[in-house]
């Protein structure tokens, strides 16, 4: 069966309306999928787009814009299969974490968190969000501009808080870190996204300083940076509290693995479902169906869904 192409964006696009991530004729599109995933690549072609249009606009100063737009499509951000390759697990909870909170940090908390896992390491993700908008270096010099080292000391403050053994057991607790994890190495990353590349691009004096000023822990990029992560575009966008975890946000190609029972440690599914318009009703009475289904039935082993 043909997929039709995406529908076109349109050239004055307000980010906010519908609602804050929407992907102009996903849904329609998606119906001719059933209770399947709308197509991979045509989510990916129209989120890249309307991603794009976003980070180009006027509207792109504004943050909460931004992070409300990246909790909806969380595989847009770095860091689901660690920083450092390309792990063959998928992060804890099976989810991307919005505000994060570190136990005792009363400082401001990072915008977003990955837990990476491979068979050796746990890896905290911290990724700080700027804006598109804000700037690398100052003028048309090669000084660091103050925007770039206010962020970054957010970064050393996140690095600090985890040097204390005491706080890497609250962070174990804090986010439920099975019993057979924990004796992973915990390895915390930290990411800021920063600027446009076209601040540095162009000046082999400024490309050269930006090369050096990620410490080893450390990934500096620019919003340009930003894609569709083929492999992530599963994951829902949670948050956690003291309740537990909760889910926030669902992108329309969410999906449930029956290889892992994380998405049970997470409440408020059927709000997160009914708050995604761009899922088409008969995919999202299938997947509440998933969600509902004991851990024990027989239909949760037929029932499978991958990447």
């Amino acid at each position: 069966m043909s997929i039709t192409a995406p529908a076109p964006v349109p050239e004055n696009m307000d980010f906010r309306v519908p609602f804050v991530g929407h992907l102009p004729g996903i849904r329609e599109q998606s119906e001719q999928a059933g209770t399947g995933r709308p197509d991979i690549e045509l989510y990916q072609s129209s989120l890249a787009e309307v991603w794009q249009r976003l980070v180009d606009s006027p509207a792109s100063r504004d943050e909460a814009l931004v992070q409300a737009f990246l909790e909806r499509h969380p595989s847009l951000l770095p860091g689901p299969f660690s920083v450092d390759g390309t792990s063959g697990h998928a992060p804890y909870p099976d989810a991307l974490i919005s505000k994060p909170h570190l136990p005792g940090l009363s400082t401001r908390e990072p915008d977003f968190m990955w837990i990476a896992t491979d068979s050796a390491t746990l890896s905290p993700v911290l990724i700080e969000i700027e804006t598109p908008h804000k700037r690398w270096f100052y003028g048309k010099r090669a000084e660091i501009h103050s925007d770039l080292t206010h962020a970054q000391g957010q970064l050393a403050e996140w690095r600090a808080w985890f040097r204390p053994g005491h706080n890497r057991d609250a962070f174990l607790d804090y986010y439920d870190i099975p019993q057979d994890q924990r004796h992973l190495t915990l390895m915390p990353r930290f990411v800021l996204i920063h600027g446009r590349r076209a601040d540095y691009r162009d000046d082999p004096a400024r490309q050269t300083k930006r090369a050096e000023l990620a410490r080893e822990d450390e990934r500096l990029m620019s919003f340009d940076r930003l894609s569709p992560d083929h492999n992530a575009v599963s994951f829902p966008c949670v948050k956690k509290s003291e309740r537990g975890y909760r889910a926030q946000c669902v992108p329309p190609t969410f999906a449930i693995f029956s290889a892992s029972d994380d998405h049970r440690l997470v409440s408020g599914w059927d709000e997160a479902l009914d708050d995604c318009p761009d899922i088409t009703t008969a995919r999202r009475e299938f997947l509440r169906g998933l969600l509902h289904e004991q851990p024990d039935s027989e239909s949760s082993y037929v029932r499978i869904e991958w990447l």
